[in-house]
């Protein structure tokens, strides 16, 4: 569909643009409460991944770490470090221009997320879709930021964009690159990828084998972009690993991971028990963390050693002491925790896999405030979490209608909220760690259905005779 030829469309894309552009220039430093908004905390792990491969020939977050071949997946490395090639290996440079292109690219997107709206549902509710998503906060915030999260959402859309409208081979090879060039951007996108499949196998359910053309084609482009990632995983350095390891950061270090992966199975975050351990506090523990006697006494010994001799939790800002650089207890905390975890899963597993994920859930669709206060952004920022929480809802009530329609194009709208079950109830080391932005590619594809809900509501509404 031709954006000049649909006045409305070309509005809401000026519209969406405008508000990027304010944002940026008036309300990002506020809004991150800093001066620099191009560049926040993990930025130069994908500059510093770009710029090992360029000047020695290995890709890797971290040259002294086993681990850290694997740190970042190398789609945005190489988004933005072509920008630095380009600029004369100048990153404060490369970060600004990642920003603006950024920018572009989500202004873009809104052009994308209409056409899908378009053809699962029709064409009001993708402009709709659109207009949801030009004011859609929590993409915004992140466009100007020197983060994989703009450019993976873009290559998603367009590859949805492509999938749901679009039926020939050439299209399913190029929106499986593209759903593939998303997932080395972020790599829960990952789980949208089932549901692209399925996407396919009810657009052709009328018969079987002539779906399996197009599956082949997706599936190929899909592993165009993944495959060579996995295969250097492998053949290089003998880790299957298909999506990242934490563990090359000398802050993300065995240790570290082992007690994130623990204090998940005991609560839903790990605050205040993990800046306990960095200001060399009593760590407070829910009594449920202490399952024996034997178990207890193991794990305030292994609490110890985290505020001693764990050198991950050295390299974290805040920590008591100089940061741990030579011998470390790192494998005799990661061990200790590992059966802590495991007994702990054992003596309480219905908190383990019930309470503590829905705490989770609640946590993730019902957030409320930032992480920090910013003086004069803290009442904004919870009207815009309000704003979200509700969308969330519509999503939900939409997500339900559009099954109980039996609609064959319900797969994408619903898979969102699958990332959400996954990040929630997950058990993997990725799973559980909680931030707002992880769930940005559910909260995108949310807003089809919650735009569905909106036009059905406005429906009755103009059915409904004016009253006297």
């Amino acid at each position: 569909m031709r954006i000049q030829k649909n006045k409305i469309l070309f509005y809401i894309l000026i519209f969406g643009f405008l508000i990027r552009l304010i944002f940026i220039l008036f309300g990002a430093d506020q809004y991150f409460n800093r001066e620099n908004i191009y560049v926040d905390g993990d930025t130069k792990a994908w500059s510093t991944a770009f710029e090992n491969l360029v000047e020695h020939g290995e890709y890797t977050v971290n040259p002294d770490s086993e681990y850290g071949y694997f740190g970042r997946m190398p789609g945005y490395s190489m988004f933005m470090g072509s920008i630095w090639l380009v600029t004369g290996k100048n990153w404060e440079l490369s970060f600004m221009i990642c920003g603006w292109l950024q920018t572009i690219l989500d202004t873009i997107s809104i052009y994308f997320i209409f056409l899908i709206g378009n053809a699962l549902i029709n064409k009001k509710t993708g402009l709709t879709t659109a207009f949801l998503y030009a004011l859609y906060p929590f993409i915004i915030v992140w466009n100007p930021v020197a983060y994989s999260e703009s450019p993976a959402i873009f290559f998603l859309l367009a590859s949805l964009a492509l999938l749901t409208n679009k039926r020939t081979a050439i299209t399913y090879l190029l929106s499986g690159i593209l759903i593939g060039m998303a997932a080395l951007n972020r790599p829960q996108i990952l789980i949208f990828v089932p549901f692209a499949g399925l996407f396919i196998l009810m657009a052709h359910s009328d018969r079987f084998f002539k779906s399996i053309k197009p599956i082949l084609f997706f599936s190929l482009g899909f592993l165009l972009m993944l495959g060579p990632w996995t295969a250097r995983n492998i053949i290089n350095h003998e880790k299957p690993i298909i999506t990242q390891d934490l563990r090359g950061f000398p802050n993300w270090n065995t240790d570290v991971i082992s007690f994130m992966q623990y204090i998940y199975s005991v609560k839903a975050e790990w605050s205040p028990q993990f800046e306990q351990i960095l200001q060399n506090k009593t760590v407070e523990l829910p009594d449920r963390a202490y399952t024996s006697r034997k178990d207890s006494i193991l794990l305030k010994r292994t609490l110890e050693l985290c505020k001693t001799c764990g050198s991950g939790f050295s390299h974290w800002n805040g920590y008591w002491k100089e940061p741990i650089k030579k011998e470390n207890c790192n494998d005799e905390i990661s061990k200790n925790f590992d059966y802590l975890r495991t007994q702990q899963i054992e003596t309480n597993p219905f908190s383990y896999y019930i309470k503590i994920p829905l705490q989770n859930l609640k946590k993730a669709i019902f957030k409320s405030s930032l992480q920090y206060d910013a003086k004069s952004g803290s009442k904004l920022a919870s009207i815009l979490f309000l704003y979200r929480s509700f969308l969330i809802l519509l999503a939900l009530a939409g997500s339900f209608i559009l099954i109980r329609e039996k609609r064959e194009t319900a797969f994408i709208p619903l898979s969102w909220m699958f990332l959400y079950i996954a990040l929630c109830f997950g058990t993997g080391v990725q799973f559980r760690n909680i931030e707002m932005r992880y769930f940005l590619p559910a909260d995108i594809l949310m807003l089809i259905p919650a735009a569905h809900v909106i036009h059905i509501i406005l429906n009755r509404l103009k059915r409904t005779p004016a009253h006297e």
